[in-house]
């Protein structure tokens, strides 16, 4: 099986063995000349004018984090240092979208993203988070959540999966 896989991208295999010391296999492949062209995802959309985007999480350095990213990109960002904070910044201003830790002291994001669905259902909701692989889908559903950031994030998933959730909020 391993000699058919390698003859056929063009490889070669070696096999040295002494009888009681063991083996060793050397396997070479020929360097390919042509270089595949490198596909970057096309850059999501500049938010319209005056998109407010509102972060609640307890840590400073990760609201920071997201501000400065979102606000370079162009967005209009609120930031609220708990859920109860943000909730109220909800009920004094309109925003487009919310992004909300999970695991935050008082209010959870869970709690923030039921409140959200029942006074704010046309918002959007989505959640930071360390915990991003092990949230249950289902409950995200129940909840309202559009999307998940798993901390440590990629600038490009923050960009694209908030771009993403104001176009659905928009269609709806």
């Amino acid at each position: 099986v391993v000699w058919g896989i390698i003859t056929r991208h063009g490889g070669t295999i070696q096999v040295e063995s002494t009888l009681g010391v063991g083996s060793s296999f050397t396997i070479r492949f020929p360097i390919s000349q042509e270089v595949p062209a490198e596909e970057k995802p096309a850059p999501p959309p500049r938010p319209a004018p005056g998109t407010r985007v509102l972060v609640i999480d307890d840590e400073p350095d990760v609201r920071a984090v997201v501000r400065d990213l979102l606000t370079e990109e162009g967005y209009a960002v609120i930031e609220a240092v708990d859920g109860a904070e943000g909730l109220a910044r909800c009920d004094a201003e309109p925003v487009d979208l919310v992004l909300a830790d999970v695991s935050m002291p008082g209010m959870s994001g869970w709690e923030v993203a039921a409140v959200c669905r029942e006074r704010f259902p046309e918002v959007p909701v989505g959640f930071i988070t360390g915990w991003g692989d092990q949230l249950d889908p289902e409950k995200l559903e129940r909840h309202g959540v559009r999307f998940v950031l798993a901390k440590p994030f990629v600038v490009s998933d923050v960009l694209r999966q908030v771009a993403q959730a104001l176009q659905k909020a928009e269609r709806v």
